[in-house]
This record gives C-alpha cells, sequence and structure tokens, in this order.
C-alpha cells in the first residue's frame, strides 16, 4: 500500500525540458522564462507560501524535499548529458 500523498517529491517544477513564455510550477516552486527571439527577456522564480507552510506541517516533509531535490539534480544531469559532446 502506497501512503505517499500525490505530491510526494514535486516540490520543484521539471527542468529538463524548460518550457519558454509560460509558467512552469511544482507544488512549491515555479519559473517563468519569457524570450523576444533567442534573448530572455524575463525570468522569474516563485514561492507558493502557502504550499510551503502546508508541506512543513506534513510528517514527510523531510523525505519529499530529499526526493524533490534528488529528482530535480538527477533532470539537470541528464539535461546537461544531452547537451554535451562526447569523443
Amino acid at each position: 500500500m502506497n501512503s505517499e500523498r500525490e505530491c510526494y517529491g514535486k516540490m520543484f517544477p521539471p527542468v529538463i525540458d524548460m518550457a519558454h513564455n509560460m509558467s512552469i510550477a511544482g507544488k512549491v516552486f515555479a519559473y517563468e522564462l519569457h524570450y523576444s527571439g533567442q534573448v530572455a527577456q524575463k525570468r522569474g522564480i516563485t514561492v507558493n507560501q502557502n504550499a510551503w507552510r502546508e508541506c512543513l506541517k506534513c510528517p514527510s516533509m523531510d523525505d519529499c524535499y530529499r526526493m524533490s531535490i534528488g529528482t530535480m539534480l538527477m533532470e539537470l544531469a541528464v539535461k546537461s548529458a544531452r547537451e554535451t559532446q562526447y569523443r
């Protein structure tokens, strides 16, 4: 039986394929990147304070935060590996 909440490990938005010209949100953290051609015009990060307070009350908060960070780091590793040329 899986007792984890649906939001478990999803505090941060996905970063593997960062979307342009729209806001991408996880449960707590969000970002937006707005481009004009190839030039970034606006970049922003937001924190949903109400969701953060809700997370702080959750008994699985520490494990969830670790899973969220681990997932984000793996996505960043895969993203950077895709952009690296190997010999």
